[in-house]
């Protein structure tokens, strides 16, 4: 007789687990293999294309100028002038004949000077009188004025013993900076003396103004 078999078995289900669980592997790697050679085949019919070649910017045509030959024109070579004429020597007498010698002989002229008898009397009346050298203090100040000198004048013409009476800016106000530069031209100051019944003598206690402006 047969095996005898429980009532609620099948001998389908006596397939042991290992055997299974190769086969469920074996189908899923038969999978992965049908799609990834699917994946290919899409790939392979797939049609690529090159790129569309793009086109280079259009560039701005470059008008040049017209140009025209430059000519120089050579200025002639002029002739040099003639030198001037060799002036010939001058000739010169040597030999010079003997003059007629005056014997007679003057008296030297006196060396003290001599004025105009017909002027009897007359005042002083300057002949040079420089103008004076403006200080760099007030220059640099901007500061105008003037000062009075008091001096004599010699015989001679000249002057003699200046002294400052007063030193003033143009305000009026007093001030000393202007005094050396009018004494300095004083002293050069000339004059023709004083006559006094013809003959030259001292002045004294002549006043003199002296102005220092600012050009404008």
């Amino acid at each position: 007789m047969g095996q005898a078999y429980p009532l609620n078995s099948s001998p389908l289900l006596s397939i042991p687990s290992k055997t299974l669980t190769l086969a469920r592997n074996g189908a899923f790697a038969l999978g992965i293999t049908g799609l990834l050679l699917f994946g290919m085949t899409q790939l392979i019919a797939t049609d690529y294309r090159a790129p569309v070649e793009e086109l280079p910017p259009k560039v701005a045509a470059i008008h040049l100028p017209k140009l025209v030959p430059t000519v120089e024109q050579a200025q002639p070579i002029r002739k040099p002038q003639d030198p001037p004429p060799v002036m010939e020597p001058m000739k010169v007498e040597r030999s010079v004949e003997p003059g007629d010698i005056p014997l007679s002989f003057e008296p030297p002229a006196p060396t003290q000077r001599k004025y105009d008898p017909t002027l009897v009397s007359a005042e002083p009346l300057p002949i040079y009188k420089p103008a004076p050298r403006y200080p760099r203090r007030a220059l640099a100040r901007g500061i105008e004025g003037y000062v009075v000198v008091e001096f004599t004048i010699s015989p001679s013409g000249s002057v003699k013993n200046p002294r400052v009476v007063g030193g003033y800016t143009a305000a009026g106000e007093p001030t000393e900076v202007f005094n050396s530069a009018a004494l300095n031209a004083v002293e050069r100051f000339k004059y023709r003396p004083t006559i006094v019944e013809g003959q030259a003598v001292e002045r004294h206690n002549v006043r003199n103004r002296i102005t220092f402006r600012l050009a404008e």
